[in-house]
């Protein structure tokens, strides 16, 4: 709740919805390769290989009292129970990533008729006032917090771009607010830019929340980057558990399921990219048990390693349409590299939009590929199917794949989800076979997959805690550190 005394404008708001029009005409469709041939080694070809052996917090007073700024040296300790890998407190030797001086901050500019302002209007933001505060406590407390909950972000004096693990983008901005009589402080606002507003808004209200000095925590759904909507698999809920509710997925026929998967195939093979996004977001649901029967994700999940699993889907290859994503990766810039956090910055033309824009489709789709990849090899890893599955193809996964995954690790500090997916991938593969997890020991394609993982693991301590908490685990499988 904002202080009496302050305008409502600055009152913690929703955010509306906003939406823009684009000429088809100025955005012709991407047709994209639907069967394209993987290199070197054809995994559909049965070979001689070996066959697989199985394997705290600042309080604040309600007393009035004269305004008055907390030194760096005297902060008090911001602990949280699941939060960090390595619990630190505010204001500790080692150096946050943002540290945003006091004397440093604006006021948060207003438009006019002779200076237009390139910011949204308060209204379209969310914000809350920090009282008795000094900036540089409140921006290492956010910094602390993004690290937490797997944020990427990109620092800019007093500006954070972010994105989340569920490709919500949005800003952050510090600004001076000046009062008196306990009026002043920083305003700390959040601007969504896009994406979907229920996953802003939780994460909106953990930021604010540390911003203040509260303890926030992560329960054991969210450090896990399960559902916020699904805690427990379909079949394990309270209404599946009814012995009087006949459910319609009970009914379901391996031809049924079948269909269900073909139905992805078909929006992977259309040559419309929206159709595209939509499949493959429609295959990371189809191999998560959380989302789905287990029988049909068995189905997905083999559909998906197997290189020629019998299928209704004609000359359509859905395992050679995800791993062409995965393993010949596009050479963009990062995207979070691509426009500046200035206020100032001027409009770009429509053409680099558009080509950013494609980009941004093109590593949304990779992304979801690691993510429908990592979940099917965890899946049937569990089932003890994994390398019965994959035998036939053994000697393309060692020689193609896995180089691939090492390379997607060693793109932590541009990409650190793309690096998490990879590293669960690894993980998955060498639990599997004595084969594959030799071949991470060897260089993988000149890498050493050891200081790969090390190096990873730092970035992951400082900037994404779901990649240090993966790339452990996969050190864990390999060596047993």
């Amino acid at each position: 709740m904002a202080p009496s005394g302050l305008s409502s404008s600055y009152a913690e708001q929703q955010p509306a919805m906003r939406s823009m029009a684009i000429n088809p005409a100025a955005s012709p469709h991407r047709a994209l390769l639907h069967n394209p041939p993987l290199k070197r080694v054809d995994p559909g070809r049965p070979t001689a290989f070996v066959p697989l052996k199985p394997t705290g917090s600042v309080p604040i007073s309600t007393e009035k009292q004269a305004p008055q700024l907390l030194s760096t040296s005297t902060r008090k300790p911001m602990l949280s129970k699941k939060s960090f890998s390595d619990p630190q407190v505010v204001g500790a030797t080692k150096k946050s990533k943002w540290n945003v001086p006091h004397s440093s901050l604006k006021t948060r500019p207003s438009p006019s008729p002779t200076t237009p302002c390139a910011l949204p209007p308060p209204q379209k933001c969310t914000s809350r006032l920090v009282q008795h505060t000094s900036a540089d406590v409140i921006s290492g407390r956010i910094a602390m917090t993004l690290q937490a909950r797997s944020i990427k972000a990109k620092y800019c004096k007093s500006a954070v771009k972010c994105r989340t693990l569920d490709f919500v983008k949005f800003y952050v901005r510090l600004y001076a607010f000046p009062g008196d009589n306990d009026e002043g402080g920083v305003l700390v606002e959040l601007q969504r830019v896009s994406g979907d507003y229920l996953s802003f808004m939780y994460d909106c209200r953990a930021i604010l929340d540390a911003a203040e000095g509260k303890e926030v925590t992560l329960d054991c759904n969210e450090y896990n980057n399960k559902s916020m909507y699904l805690r427990l698999p379909v079949s394990q809920m309270s209404f599946a558990c009814n012995d009087d509710v006949i459910l319609e997925h009970d009914l379901k026929t391996e031809q049924d399921e079948e269909d269900i998967v073909n139905m992805t195939s078909e929006l992977l093979s259309s040559p419309q990219s929206d159709s595209n996004m939509l499949g493959m977001e429609s295959l990371v649901s189809l191999v998560d048990v959380n989302l789905t029967s287990k029988s049909t994700a068995i189905l997905a999940a083999k559909r998906l390693v197997c290189t020629r699993h019998e299928s209704g889907n004609g000359p359509f290859s859905l395992h050679n349409y995800a791993m062409s994503l995965i393993i010949y990766e596009d050479d963009h810039a990062d995207d979070d590299d691509d426009s500046s956090l200035e206020e100032d910055a001027t409009s770009l033309s429509m053409q680099v939009s558009l080509s950013r824009s494609i980009a941004e489709h093109t590593r949304r789709l990779r992304t979801h590929a690691l993510m429908a990849l990592s979940n099917a090899l965890e899946l049937l890893n569990s089932e003890n199917i994994l390398c019965d599955t994959i035998s036939a193809s053994s000697e393309w996964y060692a020689s193609e794949l896995i180089p691939s995954l090492v390379e997607n690790v060693k793109s932590a500090s541009t990409k650190p989800f793309d690096a998490t997916l990879a590293a669960r991938c690894l993980t998955s593969l060498a639990m599997c076979s004595k084969v594959f997890e030799s071949t991470m020991k060897a260089d993988c394609g000149g890498n050493c997959c050891l200081s790969v993982l090390e190096r990873a693991g730092e970035i992951g301590r400082d900037e994404f805690e779901l990649l240090l908490r993966d790339v452990e685990r996969c050190r864990s499988t390999l060596w047993g550190c």
